[in-house]
């Protein structure tokens, strides 16, 4: 089989589709884990299906936002891309930069177009379907999830936890019974409550008396790929069980690490209650910005009293 590098990826069948490829995509190319889906259909969008703020604008810390509109079209034409650009004007705060990612073929007379124009942002730039193929290529975890069977190889700890950073709660099926996440599109991806190993000691940390019932207990999470475990996420149920959070770096360093963060969204997302954001707010939880859980995921930092 032709490798993907050299070889056009089928193009997605349906709208939806293709925004779930555009914005795992921008989460590597602007490295922001954090983009966002701007509303839902029927919303106003102001030209924007996703935003983020990229890294080579600065991050979370320069408030420097940018746009993308998702064009599931055959053809583009700069006349389509201007429309949009006037839409985006009106999106708050402000836009430092704007592109526009296509399932159309690369046009190099729009290219040019896009190049010679005059923008109202700093930047606006259109990432065909050729691009968006590249840029697939090179990240092995987003073409098993959006093109499983494309390609047979050997599955590594760091892709296998990218699969895990990439997906939503709804990319999971839970089955309470035996309280595992169990992946749509790649089914030997497993998130596991270890409900044998939960324990009855309560767990005692300063944070837990922020909520009404300041009892926890521990619950080991692990991350299986097929019948390997990858990683274990050690975690605590708090305020009798109405929320699982990961447990933060230190009982006085209060902050979870995005891979934790994540895992804790995916995990409460089956949890009827206030929601997870809401449990780390009240908890006095905060997220940093540095993840060293990839980096050293076989040893994770550890809580003190953990």
């Amino acid at each position: 089989m032709p490798s993907p590098p050299t070889t056009d990826l089928p193009r997605p069948t349906s709208w939806d589709e293709f925004e779930d490829i555009c914005a795992d995509v921008l989460k590597r190319f602007w490295d922001d884990p954090y983009i966002v889906r701007n509303g839902r259909s029927g919303q106003r969008q102001h030209g924007v299906d996703c935003y983020g703020l990229p890294k080579h604008l600065g991050g979370a810390s320069a408030k420097k936002y940018a746009g993308a509109q998702c064009k599931k079209t055959d053809a583009l034409t700069i006349d389509v891309v201007q429309k949009e650009v006037e839409k985006a004007r009106e999106f708050k705060p402000g836009l430092a930069e704007y592109l526009v990612m296509t399932s159309a073929p690369r046009d190099s007379k729009v290219q040019e177009s896009v190049r010679t124009h005059t923008w109202p942002f700093d930047r606006v730039h259109v990432m065909f379907w050729d691009d968006i193929s590249l840029e697939l290529s090179g990240h092995e975890d987003l073409l098993q999830k959006h093109f499983p069977g494309w390609m047979k190889r050997t599955t590594t700890e760091e892709q296998v936890l990218n699969l895990v950073l990439s997906s939503e709660p709804s990319d999971f099926n839970y089955d309470d019974g035996t309280g595992v996440f169990c992946h749509k599109s790649d089914v030997s991806l497993r998130i596991v409550f270890e409900r044998d190993k939960q324990s009855d000691d309560e767990f005692h940390e300063p944070w837990l008396t922020k909520f009404s019932d300041p009892r926890g207990s521990r619950q080991p999470v692990y991350i299986y790929y097929g019948q390997t475990r990858v990683l274990e996420v050690p975690c605590v149920y708090v305020d009798g069980a109405r929320h699982v959070i990961p447990f933060p770096r230190s009982a006085t360093d209060l902050t979870l690490t995005p891979f934790r963060y994540h895992i804790g969204r995916i995990l409460n997302d089956h949890i009827l209650g206030y929601g997870f954001d809401y449990a780390l707010k009240r908890a006095g939880i905060t997220v940093s910005n540095k993840d060293a859980e990839r980096d050293a995921a076989v040893d994770p930092p550890k809580a003190a009293g953990h």
